[in-house]
């Protein structure tokens, strides 16, 4: 998954002193947090809410499940979606193609079909590549 910015596990990243941006290597920009395995989940969006408003855990939960199926239905009737300052997610139609069976080497036939895409914002990429050259430059002090 190249180029993925996924949330710092704990939502604000205390080294940054920012919301967490991190990179396709699973690490934090910031304090080199592992993020092997986590993703974005609807438990994280009704904590982060939860925390946010300071209402319950059941109504945050059902708050962050209404923001998902109100995104899910607006890609669906428009094929877009976009939030300021974070992205745009498009629908794109995929064409029919040949490839190939890695372990066979036999040629395969796939059907088109549609798929989502996500385009960062000039914001979002700005912010996430400021974070990347500081922590390869923390990286090379450390180093040497």
């Amino acid at each position: 998954m190249a180029g993925a910015i996924l949330p710092h596990p704990t939502g604000f990243c205390r080294v940054q002193q920012s919301w967490g941006l991190h990179g396709s290597r699973r690490l934090c920009f910031g304090c080199m947090t592992d993020l092997k395995g986590k993703t974005m989940s609807k438990k994280f969006l009704a904590d982060t809410i939860q925390k946010s408003i300071e209402i319950t855990g059941v109504g945050a939960t059902a708050l962050a499940g209404d923001i998902i199926e109100a995104i899910k239905n607006e890609i669906i009737q428009t094929g877009r979606f976009t939030i300021p300052e974070f992205g745009a997610f498009s629908v794109r139609e995929t064409p029919k193609r040949t490839a190939m069976n890695p372990r066979t080497g036999e040629k395969v036939a796939v059907k088109a079909s549609a798929t989502v895409r996500f385009k960062p914002s000039p914001a979002l990429r700005e912010g996430a590549f400021t974070a990347l050259k500081k922590n390869k430059r923390k990286a090379a002090r450390a180093a040497g």
